[in-house]
């Protein structure tokens, strides 16, 4: 079992956050219904240039018990982050058996 375990949320609304430093999706719950830039910061790396409120399914890899998780990407269905998440991050089994193939050839 890997440390990190995939997590695909419901549908909701999700800001979908440009900034200097990249794109960032925030639950529109955690930030409410009408930020401000300062509000906005506290939740992503870099200056907010621009924000949207997008709806879909968040997907991430998070240590249950621990705080170490990825970020946040939204997606319109569970079925999309299923495929982000298995091809950004497959399983330790996966790759010790490419691994392994790999030194057989």
């Amino acid at each position: 079992m890997s440390f990190m375990q995939k997590q695909i949320t419901n549908k909701r609304e999700w800001y979908e956050i440009e900034t200097s430093q990249g794109t960032w999706f925030v639950d529109r719950q955690d930030v409410g219904k009408s930020p401000d830039a300062e509000d906005i910061q506290q939740f992503c790396e870099g200056v907010p240039v621009s924000w949207e409120i997008v709806t879909g399914f968040g997907c991430r890899l998070s240590a249950p018990g621990y705080l170490d998780c990825t970020d946040w990407t939204v997606f319109p269905t569970a079925e999309e982050c299923n495929a982000y998440l298995n091809e950004n991050y497959p399983d330790d089994e996966d790759e010790n058996e490419e691994s392994e193939q790999e030194e057989r050839l």
